[in-house]
């Protein structure tokens, strides 16, 4: 059965980010937030989505850790007793693009597992935190 995925479910595309959140070229580091609260079933969703990722040291905000690449995307997980938030960076000229390709993926995969909708949220492109430092 292929079901269609309601809009909020995911980050439909929007290059109008470019121009929201600070300046904005090729070079930026384009962050996109799914969060979940108090439903464990989701965190384990994304849990499971990043596990079958690629995987690689790199370093945000000054300190290396795993990240998982998918595509033109990179992130990390932080799960806490309260849910979890997904970090998903890209840059370039297709980075709207491609965040919003894996923001379907994951949700097409939340939304199969019966888990509830994330909550997504465009980071400020001028951030001062979550810096990926891209190879």
């Amino acid at each position: 059965m292929n079901r269609t995925l309601p809009r909020h479910a995911y980050w439909p595309l929007d290059y109008g980010w470019s121009q929201r959140g600070g300046p904005w070229s090729e070079l930026t580091d384009v962050m996109l937030i799914a969060q979940t609260q108090g439903d464990e079933g989701t965190a384990q969703a994304l849990a499971d989505w990043v596990a079958r990722q690629g995987s690689e040291p790199a370093e945000v905000d000054g300190c290396v850790r795993d990240v998982f690449y998918a595509g033109g995307v990179r992130g990390y997980l932080d799960k806490t007793d309260a849910g979890a938030t997904l970090y998903l960076h890209s840059h370039g000229e297709d980075a709207f693009d491609s965040l919003s390709h894996y923001s379907r993926q994951i949700a097409k995969l939340v939304q199969s597992r019966g888990g509830m909708p994330l909550t997504w949220t465009e980071a400020r492109h001028d951030r001062a935190d979550h810096q990926l430092s891209w190879p």
